[in-house]
């Protein structure tokens, strides 16, 4: 392993398709980017030891130990040049996971399970995760199948935590050997306040209006882009300006990508919101695997 194997990928697992999906993610990620791979399981069984006497046969220790074996020997099979480390902790899942996210690269989880209980959507314990994690949080679809297409999207608005995510997808393309699409949505729908008739007569901007806001974008890009540029020169880069809603724009942008890459926040929030609401509309939708960056204190 290399120096960076002090900071390794962590895979959340739980035992269900979902997470086993996930950690398929998370061994390749660790392969690919030299770094051990921790397999964490945090369970919490409401008032477990009486429940636990209610249950004859049940163990809720050997149950982790199951789903853990199953895990590494799942990873293993998958990248056996990866060095695994089980970990189970008796605890709530997401006080867990975020103690484990302090040390690690990248925290890896599936869009359901943990606790969502086959929900739909993503659910709080990701959106919690995603939004206080100390690192990068990565969150794999169920249908994030197929082969890796060589292509890295990142979404940027300016925003601190859209440049932290601009500069980690500047690292993980290069050593994903990938092309990175930097792309900005100049979102041009009227404001969250306006009333139901200004909404109602809004028809948008002029074509004129359309051109001068995107030319704007594209110098932005390219200003942003710069010190990525000039510290990995290897990764090839490609500047993309869409119009249109951010979330349905990005997701589009994303069909064909490996991995989305979001800031927690970006101008579009609320100050005291700490996941924006593009991040959790990408998060809750997007059918590839979507990583989301905080900005350092965010």
């Amino acid at each position: 392993m290399g120096e960076g194997a002090a900071r390794p990928v962590v895979a959340a697992v739980d035992g269900s398709e979902q997470s086993l999906r996930a950690l398929d993610w998370a061994a390749d990620e660790a392969r690919i980017r030299d770094r051990g791979l921790r397999v964490v399981h945090a369970f919490e069984w409401p008032m477990r030891r009486v429940a636990a006497r209610g249950a004859p046969g049940f163990d809720p220790d050997d149950f982790a130990r199951r789903i853990l074996d199953d895990a590494r020997e799942r990873a293993g099979a998958r990248t056996p040049e990866v060095a695994i480390e089980p970990v189970y902790v008796d605890g709530d899942t997401v006080p867990v996971l975020l103690t484990q996210a302090r040390d690690a690269e990248v925290l890896v989880m599936g869009s359901r399970g943990l606790g969502t209980l086959g929900s739909a959507v993503l659910g709080s314990t990701g959106t919690r995760l995603a939004a206080e994690a100390a690192c990068p949080v990565v969150v794999v679809p169920s249908n994030a199948d197929g082969p890796r297409s060589g292509r890295i999207v990142v979404a940027v608005d300016g925003s601190p935590a859209s440049m932290a995510a601009l500069d980690w997808a500047f690292t993980v393309a290069e050593d994903h050997e990938a092309t990175l699409a930097v792309t900005m949505v100049c979102d041009d729908p009227p404001s969250l306040f306006a009333g139901p008739l200004a909404k109602a007569a809004y028809r948008g901007p002029s074509e004129s209006e359309r051109a001068a806001a995107q030319e704007i974008a594209r110098e932005l890009l390219v200003e942003a882009t710069g010190p990525g540029r000039e510290h990995h020169p290897g990764v090839r880069v490609t500047e993309v300006v869409v119009a249109g809603h951010a979330a349905r724009r990005l997701i589009r942008e994303a069909e064909d990508a490996d991995l989305l890459v979001v800031g927690s926040r970006g101008h579009g929030g609320f100050a005291g919101m700490l996941l924006g609401s593009v991040s959790q509309s990408v998060l809750t939708h997007s059918t590839r695997p979507v990583a989301v960056v905080r900005a350092p204190r965010d």
